[in-house]
């Protein structure tokens, strides 16, 4: 039986959810199942595209409503998003408490955290609760010790040089 484990990809620069989902394409290639859950994410689904190609073998879901300007949120706006948020969240507890997939990526999971959508306890519980077998990939900006300790695999992601 294969051993699953914790990785946290986060840093300011571009790349985590790529490195997320090519993780997620090797896991298919070897003929695992992958399920990702996409926090906080508006307006970035182009890379939902070619991935529709690989299901039922990689699924993926988003709860929230694609929104135009980010920056300005009205308190409607912010109750919604916690709605979604919310249920994004028990969709990850039943996939983690039912081993529905072998690898489970939570996008952007680690944002909801820091914004306090999520309780940073609620999400250390349920990935006490993963399958032996399970692989879990969170993906955010910052991340606190706590979350490192609770991870196999911690990676920051730098960026070191960008256009003007």
């Amino acid at each position: 039986m294969r051993k699953g484990n914790i990785f946290i990809y986060y840093g300011e620069g571009k790349g985590k959810t790529t490195l997320a989902i090519g993780q997620g394409i090797r896991a298919v290639g070897e003929g695992l199942s992958v399920i990702m859950i996409q926090f906080l994410d508006y307006n970035n689904t182009k890379e939902g595209i070619p991935l529709k190609a690989l299901e039922p073998d990689f699924r993926i879901f988003r709860f929230e409503k694609i929104r135009e300007n980010i920056n300005e949120f009205d308190d409607n706006t912010k109750k919604d998003i916690l709605m979604e948020i919310k249920n994004a969240f028990n969709f990850t507890r039943k996939i983690i408490e039912t081993g529905e997939c072998d690898v489970l990526i939570l996008d952007g999971i680690i944002e909801a955290v820091e914004k306090e959508y999520i309780s940073k306890e609620d999400l250390c519980y349920i990935l006490s609760k993963k399958e032996a077998y399970m692989d879990i990939i969170l993906t955010g900006t910052t991340v606190d010790d706590l979350l490192k300790e609770k991870s196999d695999y911690v990676y920051k992601i730098n960026k070191e040089k960008v256009p003007n």
